[in-house]
Parts: structure tokens; C-alpha cells; sequence
């Protein structure tokens, strides 16, 4: 009976243990303090960067503040670990109630193998700007920011509150609500406060060249039908809807007429499909006949409607996929640099394998659907042109279940329908009962977590225990390569299966200005060479999105200003680079014009680009456990646990010192 009482206990605490780890999700709760309020949200490390002056959170006054991370850090194994921190202000941890870190030194503690309960209080510091990050070593690997995958928190109501304001927040941006509902004494001018408040809509131009009246017909009557997600509404009710459609179609049709075009070539086509498949689209979007065979869509955007959209004129299309900004410049469609034959080749894949819909034209009067752009409020949102008749803001914050927050047609009303799911209109309402404050500040950690998320770069990118999109649809990948005529491969030429580096340690890793220029699709030379795909870029967001890295890792926006390199060190640092006497870098590693002397065994970045993307502490980490930062890493381990290398000279061998003398002469090449 005992045992069998042991056994029954054993399979409650298993069962328990289970259930937690299923409630369980990556990062902490974090809960700040301002004055007398409070917020919270879920961070994906314990690390933070506040500049003086700016406030904690978008929901939070700029001044003082407390911050108190709450969860579980988990472990593969049972053992010591040594905890410390970088901080500018008051910061204790604890670890299953043992101190970890009270501002003493490094302290070192035994945790358990699976989940540990973790506490962290942040006191602001009393001057500059407030930081903090939590470190971590043992044994077997050296010193080392926490990684976020050792992080995890089971959701509190609190920091589900949190979430849905930033939901609501978020919505009440990007669906532009105060475009129609506006209030000048809640909502920042043009340009300040939330940057993704305000912006228009897509221009309304070109329409007559470029798309089918009949399928602008279609998307202006019900634009989630073919677009399930979009940001556009649905304008028109009640049994003229349609009409009403089809003359706000021939309003914006008007112009001059379409010219002839080239039809899309078959040949043109199959060497889309690959691009398609090679530059990643296939990570965001279905392929145009993915309704055909039924493939999962993972979450992506449906284009078999292109085909129809743009009458299959390929050179409409091209020119937009040269250029996706030209008539928006918030799109979140990239910019890839395609050229001319690229783009049309692009575009006649898309154009080739899409659908056509023969349908009955409903003939729009163009006068009437002029009229309608302005009644309906459409130039209010694609020109920016004030509201006339919706309810004011005070009104529409004190409305419950009604306009365009109803669950029903009935209480819709005239309304426009943005297909809001019920979590969507319970988020908007929870932040129209806000002060709505928060729209005039914002925190570049968040707008970096939003648009991570919007703008959808885990659909090529891995980040943290999250896979992209792109690796899981490999096999539709090799089919649309495979369909190309077989060619040998030529050396140098890019391979489809290189992996693509992860967005994990991003802010830790690339130095904030190269990143800008990185995200804006403004550095020309592609750093890896070998690999299948292409950066894109996001100009509208680049500036937001880099320092928003660097401050969820806990790191100013600029590293700080370092002496001339030491003539010493970099000495050494040239022949630690070479065969004769040092690692032998320059086998994997170009340095400038000069190649690596075993291209393709395993090919690296040239070296000449390490001084200008790589932050200094990053550089140093990765030198001494590559494959901590990134396990398919081709680049070998040259410092045991204790940091010694073989190289016993110079520098006595202390892998920290030569890799650091390496570091030194790398910036001195030009």
C-alpha cells in the first residue's frame, strides 16, 4: 500500500508538472511601477534600456520607475551556475529564493534541472539612462547574456491585461481609426507619438493602368473575402452595397486607358517561380495556385487573386514589385532591389499560376462614386482629409457593442466592418477606456516587438525557439527550383540550403548604424555572398526597428567611443589571423580584396566588414563559443572552458586577449 500510494503521488506530481509546462510561455511577466500606476507585459529577456527621460512603457509617465521580472528559468541540466549583471541602477534576483545577484559581485548558485522560479527587481537609476542585463556561466561555457529560450512565465491577468492594451493600441493605429473619429486634444499631430499612428492609406492613383475594374468591384465590396486579414474594411451595407462598389471602382478607374501589354511568358514564369521560392516570398505568401492542391498556408497571405487583380498585365505588376513604396510608403511588402528582368519574371509567375474570375460586370457611374469617396469617408484615411459626419472621439471611448466595434450587422449599422474577431473588438474597446495617453509617447523595445510581428521576419528568420515559415515549406521551395532546367553548380554561385542567420541575438550583435542601413536596404554588398536569398528592405521602419533591438538587449543605441587601436595588439592580431603562427583565419575569411584561401570549404564574412557591423561584446562572446550563439555554425571552438587556446603565443595563450588582439587589427583594415 505504500508504494502504491508513492506511485499514485508520484503520477499527481508528474501530472502537475506536466500541466505547468504546458500553461507555460516564453519570457517573463514584467510588471513596472510609475509613481501610482502600474502595467505590465511579457519580455522575452531580462534585460532593459530606458534613455533619461523617456518613460518605461507607452501606458507609464516618463520619470522614476520600478521594474519586477516573474517566471521560470529552465535548464537542461542540474548544476552551478555564476550569475551576474550589468545595471545603472538598484537590481536583485533571485533564484528559487536563493540570491543570484544583489549588487555584491558574481554569485554562484545550484539550480535544478527543468523550471526554476526566477525574481528580479529594477529600481531606475537616479541619473542618465537606466539599464540593465543579466548574465550567466558555468563550467562549460563562458559568461553570457541569459538566452531568452531559458525564460518562461505561465500568463498572469495581469500581464494578459497588458497585452490587450497594447492589442487595442495597436489596432486603433494601424485600422486609423482617428482619421474619422478625431480629437486634436488626444491625438498627437502627424509624426509624433505612436509612428505607426496616422499613417495613409495607399494612394489612389494609377488605378486605370494598373488593376480590373471589375475585381476593384469586388475588393472594395468585400475586401476580407479575398484578402482575409487586411486593414481594409468592408465600406458598404445593405442592398445597393454592391452598386455603391462598382461606381467607387469607376471613379478610381478613371484616367487614361490601359496600355497594351506583353502577356507573361511560360519561360519568364518558371524562373519566378524559383525567385518566388529563393527570396523567401513563398515565407509570407501562398503560392498563387496553393488553392489548387490544398497546401497548408502556415499563416500566409493568399495571391491567387493577382492574376485577376492586374488582368495579367505584367508590367502593371513588375513595377510594383520594383518598387512596393512608391504609393505607400508604410507598406510592409519589402523592397528586394529587383531589376527589370527579375520583376518580370516575378510577376509572370504570379500572374501565370493565379486564377481569373469570369464574372457579370456591374457598370458604375463614376460621378456617383466620386461622391461616395467622400461620404464614406475613404479620402480620410488614403489622403488624409478631415472627418465630417462620424462620432467624435468621446463618443466612440463611451460606446459599447456599436459602429464599428459591433459583434452584429444590426448594431454595425452604416458602419464600416473591419471583420474584427471577438478578442480584436475587446482589446479596441479595453484601450478606448484608456486616457488614450499613451498614443503620444512610445518605446522603441515595443515598436521592435510589434514590428517583428507585423511585418512577419520569423517567415524567413528563426528568433528564439521559433522556426521560420520559410524552412517548414522547404518542400515547396525545391518543387518550384526543380522546375527549372538542371545546371551543374558553379563555384561561388549562392546554395539554396545555407541557413539563414537567426534574428536572436540581433541587438546584441550589429552595431546600430550599419543595422539602420542594413534594414533600409541600403548596404550594397550582400554580406554573405552564398546565400540563396536576399536582405530586403523596410526604409519606413529601419531607424525604429534597430535601435528597438539594441534596447531589448539592454544596449544604448551607439557604442561608446573607443581609443586608436593599440600598434601592439594589432601585431599580434595580424598574425593570430594567419596560417603562419595563428588560427588561420583567412582559410574561411576574405580580408578585403584579398579571398579566402579555401572558398566554399565553409564559407564567412569578409573580414573588412566585422569593424563596422559587429558591436565589441558580441564580437568578443562569439569568438569564444560560437556554437553557443548559433549551433549549425561552422565556426570551430578555439578556447576551452578554461579560455586558453593552443596558440601559447603570444599573449600566453588566454583566448580573451588574442581574440580581443584580433579585434584590435581588424580595425585598422580598410
Amino acid at each position: 500500500m505504500p508504494f502504491l500510494r508513492f506511485l499514485t503521488l508520484s503520477c499527481l506530481t508528474l501530472l502537475a508538472l506536466a500541466a505547468t509546462l504546458v500553461a507555460s510561455e516564453p519570457g517573463l511577466t514584467t510588471t513596472f511601477t510609475a509613481g501610482d500606476q502600474t502595467d505590465a507585459r511579457v519580455d522575452r529577456m531580462l534585460a532593459l534600456y530606458v534613455p533619461a527621460g523617456q518613460p518605461v512603457t507607452p501606458f507609464l509617465k516618463a520619470g522614476p520607475f520600478t521594474a519586477k521580472w516573474e517566471g521560470q528559468i529552465e535548464s537542461s541540466i542540474r548544476g552551478n551556475f555564476t550569475f551576474s549583471a550589468e545595471t545603472s541602477g538598484k537590481f536583485k534576483c533571485t533564484i528559487n529564493g536563493q540570491v543570484a545577484w544583489d549588487g555584491s559581485g558574481p554569485k554562484t548558485i545550484q539550480i535544478n534541472q527543468g523550471a526554476n522560479q526566477i525574481s528580479a527587481e529594477f529600481t531606475s537609476a537616479a541619473q542618465g539612462d537606466s539599464f540593465v542585463r543579466f548574465f550567466w556561466q558555468s563550467k562549460d561555457f563562458p559568461l553570457e547574456p541569459v538566452p531568452p529560450m531559458a525564460f518562461a512565465h505561465t500568463p498572469t491577468p495581469a500581464g494578459q491585461a497588458g497585452q490587450q492594451l497594447r492589442d487595442g493600441r495597436l489596432l486603433f493605429a494601424q485600422l486609423n481609426c482617428a482619421a474619422c473619429h478625431a480629437d486634436a486634444a488626444k491625438i498627437p499631430a502627424k509624426g509624433q507619438g505612436m509612428p505607426e499612428l496616422g499613417q495613409l492609406a495607399p494612394l489612389l492613383s494609377g488605378f486605370s493602368t494598373k488593376y480590373n475594374p471589375d475585381f476593384l468591384t469586388e475588393w472594395i465590396a468585400d475586401p476580407h473575402a479575398i484578402r482575409p486579414g487586411t486593414h481594409m474594411p468592408k465600406v458598404f451595407t445593405g442592398p445597393d452595397a454592391a452598386q455603391k462598389a462598382a461606381d467607387v471602382a469607376a471613379a478610381l478607374s478613371q484616367g487614361d486607358a490601359p496600355k497594351p501589354g506583353a502577356k507573361p511568358k511560360a519561360e519568364d514564369g518558371l524562373v519566378g517561380g524559383a525567385l518566388f521560392a529563393n527570396l523567401g516570398c513563398i515565407g509570407c505568401h501562398q503560392r498563387p495556385d496553393a488553392e489548387v492542391d490544398g497546401s497548408p498556408s502556415h499563416g500566409r497571405i493568399p495571391l491567387a487573386h493577382l492574376s485577376d487583380k492586374y488582368q495579367l498585365r505584367v508590367e502593371a505588376l513588375a513595377a510594383f514589385l520594383k518598387d512596393p513604396s512608391a504609393n505607400y510608403a508604410a507598406t510592409r511588402m519589402p523592397h528586394f532591389r529587383l531589376n527589370d528582368e527579375e520583376s518580370t519574371q516575378l510577376a509572370s509567375y504570379l500572374l501565370l499560376n493565379g486564377r481569373m474570375i469570369k464574372r457579370k460586370s456591374l457598370q458604375g457611374d463614376a460621378a456617383r462614386g466620386g461622391q461616395l469617396l467622400l461620404s464614406a469617408g475613404c479620402l480620410n484615411c488614403h489622403a488624409g482629409m478631415p472627418a465630417t459626419t462620424q462620432p467624435a472621439l468621446a463618443i466612440v471611448q463611451k460606446a459599447a457593442d456599436k459602429g464599428c466595434l459591433a459583434s452584429t450587422p444590426a448594431h454595425r449599422g452604416t458602419a464600416p466592418d473591419y471583420a474584427l474577431t471577438a478578442p480584436q473588438r475587446a482589446a479596441l474597446s479595453a484601450f478606448l477606456r484608456t486616457d488614450l495617453a499613451s498614443l503620444h509617447q512610445d518605446v522603441p523595445a515595443e515598436f521592435a516587438a510589434r514590428q517583428i510581428k507585423d511585418l512577419n521576419c520569423v517567415a524567413c528568420h528563426d528568433r528564439d525557439s521559433a522556426g521560420s515559415t520559410w524552412a517548414m515549406v522547404d518542400n515547396e521551395s525545391r518543387k518550384l527550383r526543380a522546375a527549372l532546367p538542371a545546371k551543374d553548380h558553379v563555384e561561388g554561385e549562392p546554395v539554396p540550403d545555407a541557413p539563414v542567420p537567426a534574428l536572436t541575438w540581433t541587438g546584441e550583435k550589429l552595431r546600430n548604424d550599419w543595422l539602420v542601413k542594413f534594414l533600409a536596404g541600403k548596404v550594397e554588398e550582400k554580406p554573405r555572398p552564398w546565400l540563396i536569398g536576399r536582405m530586403p528592405g523596410f526604409a519606413h521602419f529601419a531607424d525604429g526597428l534597430a535601435l528597438g533591438f539594441a534596447h531589448q538587449h539592454g544596449l544604448p543605441q551607439q557604442e561608446p567611443a573607443e581609443a586608436a587601436p593599440n600598434e601592439t595588439k594589432v601585431k599580434f592580431g595580424e598574425t593570430l589571423l594567419g596560417n603562419s603562427g595563428g588560427f588561420n583565419c583567412i582559410q574561411c575569411h576574405g580580408l578585403g580584396d584579398q579571398a579566402a584561401t579555401a572558398v566554399f570549404e565553409a564559407p564567412a564574412i569578409n573580414f573588412v566588414q566585422s569593424n563596422e557591423r559587429l558591436r565589441k561584446g558580441y564580437f568578443a562572446r562569439w569568438v569564444m563559443a560560437p556554437t553557443r550563439i548559433d549551433p549549425q555554425t561552422k565556426m570551430p571552438k578555439y578556447a576551452d572552458p578554461e579560455g586558453m587556446t593552443q596558440l601559447t603565443d603570444p599573449l600566453d595563450g588566454k583566448g580573451a586577449e588574442q581574440f580581443e588582439a584580433i579585434r584590435e587589427y581588424l580595425r585598422t583594415v580598410k
